[in-house]
């Protein structure tokens, strides 16, 4: 990771910590249903409602600015967190997450040849070892970032501007590595309590 990311601030003991690396992970408050992604900003405010509750008055007044994360993203989000401990594994199915992607929204000359059986068989043989599956009709697998932080058009522009099979998949883990170390600089998750379960619903 390129930046050294100062997380003193955010080790100070709290009951909804999950995990603060690589990837900070916190319970939120309700049981089932899909995680949510706060910038560092937002989590920082829900935090501080947090710490002020008292038994007669609720912790969570105000909900922060959050993206829901469903659908594809779902499963992405739920397979980062039961891999929350192996960043490698992490890495490793994100960059899984965006060679889907680059099927479902990343126009690429390469897979308009007789290589897209190549690449399938990459995702397939992915899949297989990491032990992963996307459930439904998903088609967004990447995890939304804010533009500010990420532009999207980089990665749709790397994968459409690729020559050669090699170099895309370069690539694709190129920008699916700068996007993971995005979110661990920017971002928390909050995730339902069934995420905790030994079998979380929907895997």
């Amino acid at each position: 990771m390129a930046d050294i990311i100062d997380l003193s601030s955010r080790l100070k003991p709290a009951s909804n910590l999950i995990a603060i690396s690589p990837l900070e992970f916190r319970k939120s408050e309700w049981l089932s249903g899909n995680a949510v992604l706060c910038t560092r900003e937002e989590s920082a405010k829900l935090e501080a409602q947090r710490r002020k509750s008292t038994p007669d008055r609720p912790s969570i007044t105000i909900v922060p600015n959050h993206i829901v994360l469903d659908g594809g993203c779902h499963y992405t989000c739920l397979w980062l967190f039961r891999f929350r401990e192996d960043e490698k594994r992490m890495r490793r199915l994100y960059f899984l997450a965006g060679l889907m992607e680059c099927i479902t929204k990343a126009p690429s000359p390469v897979l308009r040849t007789d290589l897209v059986r190549r690449f399938f068989k990459i995702i397939n043989e992915e899949r297989e070892q990491l032990n992963v599956s996307w459930k439904g009709n998903a088609r967004n697998f990447l995890l939304p970032l804010h533009a500010g932080h990420y532009e999207p058009n980089i990665f749709i522009d790397t994968i459409s501007s690729a020559p050669s099979l090699k170099e895309l998949l370069a690539g694709i883990e190129k920008e699916t590595n700068s996007q993971f170390d995005i979110l661990a600089g920017n971002y928390v998750f909050y995730v339902p309590e069934t995420f905790l379960s030994k079998q979380p619903p929907g895997v």
